[in-house]
């Protein structure tokens, strides 16, 4: 599989990172930057792979309002353009594979599926008689990753040894936070084009657990909801959905049992009995970034990587 990564998939990668706009990394290389000398990067990309030579630069830690006037922040983590691109190519060749072994209660990320999609399954579960209510949150999902067991799931079904080898180097980055470098020991950086597929891999557990039990389950990223046709049901579902998180090493940070008579929110949209209620659409504000780090002597990083040090 490993082989396929050449300048014409590195090429199509590249037009995926820039058509989505990001930043530079800790390198303060641009898309721009980056793409003026895009056949120079992108065969020393190349070989870099190909030869085993290749390592990620740290990735970028910066915080950003989540924009729902509460003050709260994300921690977004991102990599060098470069980086980015080396991870796009490999999602180009993983993702095929991987989706074929997601469930179909499994709605982020994925192509041809969204947030409609999830908000219609409910509806048609409540239409069939499905009226209490599972709300489950897992609490800091991408801080929380365990590396040991996320491997062994991509290992089991993707066996080329480049591809877990760039697979683990990612996962386990370094981050500069303006201060420090630390290395991420559990978790996948929010940022990172390989994080989502790999968020799916690890709850994909859950998913099989949930749906082989009888449930009628939907999952969007970290944010999931089983629905029943009694409360008795509702608190076995949520007894087993513990249960297999606590395999996962996880836990929940909200829970709520409850009925669509009695209502509740779910991605952004209100379920009232029979009823949708959508708010209305607000211009999305540009997230705002509160925290930005001090630059990053990359040379000197460069170096000391090189020599071994």
């Amino acid at each position: 599989m490993h082989k396929q990564i050449n300048h014409s998939l590195l090429s199509q990668a590249f037009q995926k990172v820039k058509a989505n706009h990001g930043c530079a990394g800790v390198d303060g290389v641009t898309i721009k930057s980056f793409g003026n000398h895009l056949n120079e990067n992108l065969h020393v990309l190349e070989y870099e792979i190909s030869s085993r030579t290749y390592f990620p630069l740290p990735l970028l830690r910066i915080l950003v309002d989540k924009g729902k006037g509460t003050g709260e922040t994300r921690a977004l983590s991102i990599p060098t353009v470069r980086d980015r691109v080396a991870q796009s190519a490999v999602l180009i060749l993983i993702e095929p594979i991987l989706d074929k072994e997601f469930e179909n209660c499994s709605f982020a990320y994925r192509k041809g599926r969204s947030v409609k999609d999830a908000v219609m399954k409910l509806k048609k579960y409540y239409e069939q008689g499905y009226k209490w209510v599972v709300d489950s949150d897992i609490d800091a999902f991408f801080d929380n990753v365990d590396h040991t067991i996320l491997l062994k799931k991509f290992n089991t079904i993707i066996h080329d040894e480049t591809i877990r080898w760039l697979v683990a180097q990612w996962i386990a980055a370094e981050i500069w936070d303006g201060t420090k470098l630390t290395k991420l020991e559990k978790g996948i950086p929010q940022g990172s084009p390989i994080s989502p597929i790999l968020a799916n891999l690890f709850l994909d557990e859950l998913d099989e657990a949930m749906l082989k039990a009888g449930y009628k389950f939907v999952r969007y990223a970290d944010d999931y909801i089983v629905v029943c046709k009694n409360p008795e049901k509702a608190k076995d579902a949520l007894r087993l959905s513990k249960e297999i998180l606590k395999r996962l090493h996880l836990h929940l940070d909200e829970e709520e049992i409850t009925t669509f008579d009695a209502g509740f929110k779910y991605l952004g949209v209100i379920f009232l009995r029979s009823m949708l209620v959508v708010p209305f659409d607000k211009p999305k504000k540009k997230k705002k970034v509160i925290s930005w780090p001090k630059p990053f002597d990359i040379n000197a990083y460069i170096l000391k990587r090189k020599k071994g040090w």
